[in-house]
């Protein structure tokens, strides 16, 4: 049995219950204190039991749908919504706006998944060069993976 050392510890209310939920967690390996995920280059979001109601909810959620990834679903249902309403050009500048980022953003996707056919194309090249067998086996696989 595992005891807790509650030394230090104000036994208030709040910061006893906190102090022994944090406790609790750490003792069975529930939720992270904290779940930090980058979404973009010096930009995190942080879940803790301060500002999230369910810290493993949410973690279970972010795991299985990233923030970059429910946000994208998001906004191509939302793409889908203001074109189907007002059109490709809607009047409304905010949605023009939210159009040309979602055009953007469709874009790197584009040109970030030719630049990874480019590595990877740069890669079997080496492969065919370092080790033909390897090579071949990989070949052979890529081309009934796409029907050929």
């Amino acid at each position: 049995m595992t005891s807790i050392d509650t030394s230090g510890v104000p036994l208030t209310g709040g910061d006893l219950a906190a102090e022994w939920l944090r406790n609790w967690q750490r003792m069975w390996g529930l939720a992270p204190d904290t779940l930090v995920q980058p979404i973009l280059p010096g930009w995190s979001f942080n879940i803790n039991n301060t500002n999230s109601s369910s810290p493993q909810t949410e973690l279970d959620v972010v795991n299985k749908y990233s923030y970059g990834r429910q946000l994208g679903r998001m906004a191509d249902a939302l793409a889908t919504l203001v074109v189907q309403l007002h059109g490709s050009k809607p009047p409304d500048q905010n949605l023009a706006e939210f159009l040309h980022m979602k055009e953007a953003i469709d874009q790197v996707k584009h040109d970030s998944a030719a630049a990874r056919i480019e590595r990877f194309k740069t890669d079997l090249e080496l492969l065919k060069a370092k080790d033909q067998a390897e090579y071949e086996r990989l070949r052979g696989a890529l081309l009934a993976a796409l029907g050929d």
